[in-house]
C-alpha cells in the first residue's frame, strides 16, 4: 500500500471515530451529541429528542460544597451541539458538547505535532505522503532491544495497592496479558470503549485488521506502555487495565465516565473493596478554557472515585501551552507535567498552576506490543531514525517513548509504592510524595517527582 492509500485509509477511520474539531482556540467533539444534566428540582429543555443513554449520579461532595443528585443525559443528531450546548447554559442548563479526549505522547518531541488534536481535523496533514510514511510519525514509539532492569516485588504492608490505568487497555495473548513482565496485570475484557469492529481480544493493537497496511495505530501500545511504567516503579501494585481509548487514542466524556462506572463497580466485588489510584494519560481543551465548560460527567465519576478512597492523576498535555487541559485541571486531580533529562520542563508539556506536580517524560522506555511491520529496514535512509535503531518497526515488546502521558504513570507508581513501603492510604500516600520538603523542587516547575526505578 504506497503512502497516499495509507493516508486515505488513517483518516477514513478518524471519520469512523467521529472526530470534529471546533476552529479558533480548538477543541474536539463527537459531532451530534449532547449531554444535558438534569436535577431533581429542575426541568429539561425543550426540544430534544429522546436520549440515547444516561447516567445517575447520587448526592456527592466536592470541594466546593455538596452537590444534589444529578443525572446525565446523552443526546445524539443533534444538528449543531457547540450551538446547541451555547444557547442551553445560556438559558441556565447544565449542558455540553460530548468532548473527545486524546492520549497523550508527544511525537518526537514537537509540541505543534501531534500534542494539538485539532490536526486530526487537517486531511492536507494526514494526506502528506513524507509524513505518512516514516514510521516514527505513524506511532511515534522508537523499538528498544535491550530491556530495563525490571524489578521483583518485594514486603508490602497490607493488601498491595490497585492501580487502574484507564487507557487503551492491555496488549493480550489468549486472554492474558501478551507481555512476559506484565504477568501481574489484570485484563477485564467485559466492557471495551464502543468502537467499529473492535475484537474484545485484542485490547491495546489495532481496533481492526480491515486495513491490513502493517503499521500499528498511532497510539496502539500506550496502554500496555503506562502498565509497564507503574509496574517498573510499584512491582507489588496490582494493575487493572481498562479500554477507554481507542488504538487512535481518541475517547469521549461519556464513554470515559462509563469506563471508570464500569470499574469502580468491579472493585466492590473485589477483597480489595476499592481502587487506590487512577492514572488517566489522556485530556482535552474545552471552549474559552471555562471552567463552566469542563467535562461534568467525568468530574462527578471521579469526585464518586474519591469518595471511594481513591488519588486520581492525570497528564497535563503536550501541546506546549498554559491552557488548562482537563481532566488535569480539575481540583480534585493531581495534574502531572513532563520534565526533560535535566529537569526542566520539556518543551512539548503544558504548563501553568493547574499543573500540580512534575516528573521525567522524555525518553521514557516501558513494556510495548510485539510487532514486525513492513517498512523495510534498508529503505530508511534520510528520515529521523536514530542511528542505534536496526528496523524502525520492529518491536520487540520494548520501547522508548515521551510524553506527559508517562510522566503522569510515575507519579501515579509512586504513590503505590509508598503505600506498599509504609501501610498508608492512598491519600496519605499522594500526600507524603507531594511534600515539598522531600522532592526536589524545580524553580518556576513546583513539585518535582524523581523515582528510582
Amino acid at each position: 500500500m504506497d503512502a497516499d492509500a495509507i493516508a486515505a485509509s488513517v483518516y477514513s477511520r478518524l471519520i469512523e471515530r467521529q472526530i470534529a474539531i471546533e476552529p479558533g482556540r480548538g477543541f474536539a467533539y463527537r459531532p451530534g451529541e449532547l449531554i444535558v444534566s438534569e436535577r431533581p428540582s429542575g426541568s429539561m429543555p425543550s426540544g430534544l429528542p429522546s436520549p440515547t443513554d444516561e447516567q445517575h449520579f447520587d448526592e456527592f461532595e466536592t470541594e466546593e460544597g455538596f452537590e444534589e443528585e444529578v443525572t446525565h443525559f446523552l443526546f445524539t443528531d443533534i444538528e449543531d451541539p457547540v450551538e446547541q450546548a451555547e444557547a442551553l447554559r445560556a438559558a441556565g442548563f447544565d449542558a455540553s458538547v460530548n468532548h473527545v479526549l486524546f492520549g497523550n505522547p508527544a511525537y518526537l518531541g514537537n509540541p505543534a505535532y501531534l500534542g494539538n488534536p485539532a490536526y486530526l481535523g487537517n486531511p492536507a496533514y494526514l494526506g502528506n505522503p513524507e509524513f505518512m510514511k516514516n514510521p516514527f510519525v505513524r506511532n511515534g514509539a522508537i523499538p528498544v532491544r535491550q530491556p530495563k532492569l525490571w524489578p521483583e516485588p518485594g514486603e508490602c504492608s497490607g493488601e498491595p495497592p490497585v492501580v487502574l490505568v484507564l487507557d487503551t487497555g492491555l496488549a493480550t495473548d489468549s486472554g492474558g496479558p501478551a507481555h512476559p513482565h506484565l504477568d501481574t496485570a489484570e485484563v477485564h475484557q467485559g466492557w471495551k470503549v464502543p468502537a467499529p469492529g473492535v475484537d474484545p481480544s485484542r485490547t491495546d493493537e489495532d481496533e481492526t485488521n480491515e486495513d491490513a497496511d502493517g503499521f500499528i495505530d498511532r497510539q496502539a501500545g500506550h496502554g500496555t506502555f503506562i502498565a509497564g511504567i507503574v509496574r517498573s516503579i510499584a512491582p507489588n501494585a496490582r494493575i487493572w487495565t481498562e479500554g477507554v481509548l481507542s488504538s487512535f487514542g481518541d475517547g469521549d466524556d461519556w464513554d470515559i465516565s462509563r469506563g471508570l462506572e464500569e470499574a469502580l463497580a468491579r472493585a466492590h466485588q473485589d477483597v480489595h473493596g476499592r481502587i487506590d489510584v487512577v492514572n488517566m494519560s489522556f485530556g482535552c481543551f474545552t471552549d474559552d478554557d471555562l471552567p463552566v465548560k469542563q467535562p461534568k460527567v467525568i468530574r462527578n465519576r471521579i469526585v464518586q472515585a474519591k469518595q471511594q478512597g481513591a488519588v486520581v492523576v492525570a497528564a497535563a498535555g503536550n501541546a506546549g501551552s498554559c491552557r488548562p487541559f482537563w481532566p488535569a485541571a480539575l481540583s480534585e486531580v493531581i495534574g502531572v507535567g513532563a520534565t526533560d533529562d535535566c529537569g526542566n520542563r520539556a518543551s512539548f508539556s503544558n504548563y501553568g498552576p493547574w499543573v500540580d506536580a512534575w516528573a521525567p517524560g522524555v525518553d521514557v522506555v516501558s513494556t510495548f506490543l510485539f510487532h514486525d511491520g513492513p517498512v523495510d529496514p534498508g529503505r530508511i535512509a534520510g528520515q529521523q531514525v536514530p542511528e542505534w535503531v536496526e528496523d524502525p518497526d520492529d518491536y520487540r515488546g520494548w520501547a522508548m517513548w515521551s510524553g506527559t502521558s508517562f510522566a503522569a504513570p510515575r507519579l501515579a507508581g509512586a504513590i503505590a509504592r509508598r503505600m506498599c513501603e509504609a501501610g498508608l492510604s492512598a491519600e496519605d500516600a499522594a500526600r507524603e510524595v507531594l511534600n515539598p520538603e522531600s522532592p526536589v523542587l524545580v524553580e518556576d516547575l513546583g513539585i518535582h517527582i524523581v523515582v528510582d526505578q
